[in-house]
């Protein structure tokens, strides 16, 4: 298997553990409480009755339902309306962002992306947004437009010259040079080497590490990255689709000789 074929496959197998390392990394999940509170706010501003968005058969909604894809433009909206309230474009563009992932309605990330650049334009220096902005246009990527990876690259790098140490930010780097078009998975391999001199035991810099060497060629280090992760969790689903992958190129070298 060429070098292109084995970065294709492998695409498919980090894309779909991208966005739960997303959730599980860089969101805090009482967000979508504080979400949840934010639209109940706004329904109730409006007028409008439970039943006439939430629910079936008009029943009361369950409280720990998500919002409405209709509730959340309604927040983008009420954001758009008070621009110069900093915090509010971070808390809704953030609150669009989590929706999109935990939801799968990708077509609300560029809201996010909006919201939140006009909240880092009034204040360039906070870290959290700027990582939110890097990720938001890492997930807008991941499912629309791959020409998004290096924007997302501009304030990852942007939020490690402010905490280089932040292994998250710096294996998600990686990930936009392994993903960009063309592919660099040599400099992704840097950088992830990078995360895991920071935190050994960093699971998707392991996973993504691992990856990268296989599509490189570089098959019995590779192996030695998949043992780790072995080692670190398991369970992970990466593993059963890493080892094949690793099989297929081991094959593929035999067959060269």
């Amino acid at each position: 298997m060429n070098t292109q074929k084995i970065l294709i496959a492998l695409a498919g197998l980090v894309a779909g553990c991208v966005i739960g390392f997303f959730f599980a990394t860089s969101v805090d999940r009482k967000e979508l409480e504080n979400l949840r509170a934010e639209v109940a706010r706004a329904r109730n501003a409006s007028g409008a009755q439970p039943g006439e968005s939430r629910g079936t058969n008009g029943s009361a909604p369950d409280a720990a339902a998500m919002p409405t894809e209709d509730e959340m433009r309604e927040l983008i909206a009420k954001a758009d309306a008070s621009q110069n309230d900093v915090e509010y474009q971070r808390k809704v563009g953030q609150g669009i962002y989590m929706y999109a992932l935990s939801t799968g309605k990708s077509t609300l990330i560029p809201e996010a992306v909006r919201l939140l650049k006009r909240a880092h334009e009034a204040d360039p220096k906070n870290y959290e947004t700027t990582v939110l902005i890097g990720n938001s246009l890492f997930a807008l990527a991941q499912a629309a437009d791959a020409s998004k990876y290096s924007e997302a690259r501009v304030y990852y790098n942007k939020a490690l010259a402010t905490k280089p140490e932040d292994t998250n930010v710096q294996t998600l780097r990686g990930m936009t040079y392994f993903f960009g078009q063309p592919s660099d998975p040599k400099r992704a391999i840097r950088e992830y080497r990078r995360s895991l001199s920071l935190e050994p035991r960093h699971e998707m810099a392991l996973q993504s590490l691992a990856s990268a060497l296989i599509a490189t060629g570089a098959v019995e280090e590779a192996q030695k990255r998949i043992e780790e992760l072995q080692a670190v969790n398991a369970a992970s689903p990466a593993l059963p689709n890493l080892r094949g992958q690793l099989a297929q190129a081991k094959n593929a070298a035999k067959e060269k000789e």
